[in-house]
């Protein structure tokens, strides 16, 4: 029973670590796009020369802070795109500064594959593939390709029981039989406790959205690209959401209905 309970805690958080990730991710082509690629796009020589291509090799003196500051970035961003764990570099050391030409689109550079580029923005190879008519996963130095910001995955999302659920309602909400919640869980029982987290099964939707507002007690509705989308939530939590209007997130779901927002 014990090891049980530690290998589905382990699962919950490598999912909330990979969904955090993603949203992180995502925010370094949003910090990036204006002022460091509008210098690498207009010809500012010394950081072009610098950055090398976005890839950048530490002098003496230089700090992750001090990067930060250059590149226009954060340090918490440079340690996702570096894999660091840690605040320390060193002089000789290669840093990887991310270049967008513009929101939602990469240029290819010499090394990328589809696989590297899914990585760095969180989204799936297939995700890439649909959105630039891709039939083959070869791609060239120099090539343009869209970055999804909405787009599909399969696998599970985690949900955090709110006041006033029920397993049976947290099921009707995804398209989920109780057995199927239940089994994804290993749950015996039917109860449910507030602020426990689910794993929620299958084919999930994910997209980048701005929050407009609560439409009603179960309804909040997102913004992309200027189109309205509604999606249920559970009961009274809807009014949550106002405190994030105007603000962009990450949000997962299924079957119209929010599962987890970043």
């Amino acid at each position: 029973m014990v090891t049980y309970r530690q290998t589905r805690n382990q699962r919950i958080r490598e999912q909330k670590r990979k969904v955090s990730l993603r949203r992180r991710q995502k925010a370094i082509g949003a910090a990036l796009a204006g002022s460091l690629a509008t210098a690498l796009l207009f010809g500012m020589g010394q950081r072009k020369t610098e950055a090398d291509g976005a890839i950048y090799t530490v002098k003496k003196g230089d700090t992750l802070y001090s990067l930060s500051k250059k590149f226009d970035t954060s340090v918490e961003l440079l340690k996702v795109t570096n894999s660091l764990y840690r605040d320390t570099i060193h002089s000789g050391q290669k840093i990887q500064v991310p270049v967008v030409c513009e929101a939602g689109t990469y240029i290819v550079k010499k090394g990328d594959t589809l696989f590297s580029v899914a990585k760095k923005y969180g989204v799936t190879v297939k995700a890439l593939m649909e959105e630039n008519h891709l039939t083959k996963k070869t791609i060239f130095t120099g090539q343009t390709l869209i970055v999804p910001t909405h787009y599909h995955q399969s696998g599970e999302g985690i949900y955090t029981v709110q006041p006033g659920d029920t397993l049976w309602n947290i099921a009707m909400r995804y398209d989920l039989s109780l057995n199927e919640l239940k089994d994804a869980n290993k749950l015996k029982e039917n109860m449910v406790l507030i602020g426990q987290m689910l794993i929620i099964p299958g084919d999930l939707d994910v997209m980048e959205a701005t929050v407009a507002g609560a439409a009603d007690n179960f309804t909040v509705e997102f913004t992309q690209n200027g189109h309205a989308i509604p999606l249920k939530v559970a009961y009274g939590t809807s009014r949550k959401y106002q405190e994030l209007a105007g603000k962009t997130l990450i949000v997962t779901y299924k079957n119209g209905a929010v599962i987890q927002i970043d």
